[in-house]
């Protein structure tokens, strides 16, 4: 039977010639071997056959003979045994007839629910391809500026096939300026977590029965039970009508109303329009650059930006469980953040024809929940 096994080696030399010789011993045959680069170390994958009567539970006790922490053990099929530059390009090519596959493709290619950087590295890639495929696939008509005034309301559950309709309209570069990825496919249990966030709200734009923007505010407990991470999404159309900004006033209202001190949004860069729609906010802010992103911290209490601004250092076993993909952070672990101005960040000048670039009225381009 074949299996595969994901576990730290001993930081010591020989630890996986200590592990070899204790599979060799029990005549377990090592097939394949790879090895990421994690922030806590060494993280090696293997590839093993066993005889008959082997478990999941006997091959982790085994490999913590050896010395092994961590470990996690699933059985596998013959075709892990394909070199990984092979399999992705398999993938690819399956994903060329069905974009949509990609969080199917992926789960097959992983294996397993925790990521290390090379695997998130990864996975961003495919992700991106899968976005700019499904670009090629015809965009149902939704409606248009003049069509209606957009109403803004409280989003629920009911929400959620109209916000997949809305993000299935939305551009590629509103999608990746929104989650950081590409996203080319929202399922309907996610639209309804973004409809309804545990202990957050969520604010629709809405002309007749079609949604065209939407804001969440969703907590944060890694910085404090006080704070909740704001993004705003609008569809490509509706964008520079000042949409974004009012669904950002009105769900930090909201987020106010329900005990948050601060909000939170991550914000690429170069997305100049929604920096300049957070600064319309009028509202105290601090901006910290964290890893390739920008941190920005707005004050709805007289002391919440006495708080610390910094996250915790995060392990590579993060779930993709979680709502979207969170690359981890670039900057290393114990380094200070450094603060912004908002003002000045927001006096960029914005590159012309890219989603991102300031409208005359500062309505966003999309942020992340």
């Amino acid at each position: 039977m074949l299996w595969k096994i994901r576990t730290e080696l001993a930081d010591r030399p020989g630890a996986l010639a200590e592990l070899a010789a204790r599979c060799g011993a029990d005549d377990i045959n090592i097939l394949s071997l790879e090895v990421f680069t994690a922030e806590t170390g060494a993280v090696d994958e293997l590839v093993v056959s066993t005889g008959v009567g082997w478990t999941a539970d006997d091959l982790t006790a085994l490999v913590a003979e050896a010395g092994c922490v961590r470990t996690t053990v699933r059985p596998c099929q013959a075709d892990v045994l394909s070199d990984a530059p092979t399999r992705y390009l398999r993938a690819v090519l399956r994903l060329i007839d069905d974009p949509v596959s990609v969080d199917d493709e992926l789960g097959n290619l992983q294996g397993f629910d925790e990521y290390t950087p090379a695997e998130w590295a990864r996975a961003d890639v495919l992700v991106e391809i899968a976005g700019r495929l499904a670009e090629r696939f015809d965009v149902p008509d939704g409606p248009r500026p003049g069509s209606g005034v957009p109403e803004l309301r409280i989003a629920t559950v009911e929400d959620a096939d109209a916000v997949v309709a809305m993000h299935e309209r939305c551009s590629y570069e509103s999608r990746t300026r929104r989650y950081h990825v590409p996203m080319p496919k929202l399922t309907a249990r996610t639209a309804r977590h973004l409809s309804a966030p545990a202990g957050g709200v969520s604010v629709v734009a809405s002309v007749g029965d079609a949604v065209v923007g939407m804001a969440t505010a969703a907590p944060w407990e890694e910085l404090g039970s006080t704070t909740m991470e704001v993004a705003v999404l609008v569809e490509d159309g509706w964008q520079g009508q000042g949409l974004g900004l009012r669904l950002l006033r009105q769900v930090v209202g909201e987020a106010r109303a329900l005990g948050a001190d601060r909000v939170v949004c991550m914000v690429q860069p170069e997305n100049h329009a929604m920096l300049r729609t957070l600064e319309r906010l009028r509202m105290r802010s601090r901006v910290v650059r964290d890893g390739d992103n920008l941190m920005v911290s707005v004050a709805l209490s007289d002391r919440s930006l006495s708080h610390a601004v910094d996250r915790p250092p995060v392990e590579y076993r993060l779930n993709r469980a979680t709502s979207s993909h969170r690359s981890p952070s670039a900057r290393p672990a114990g380094q200070p953040a450094r603060e912004h101005p908002l003002a000045a960040l927001s006096a960029l000048q914005p590159i012309s024809g890219r989603a991102g670039a300031a409208d005359a009225d500062g309505s966003d381009r999309g942020g992340r929940p």
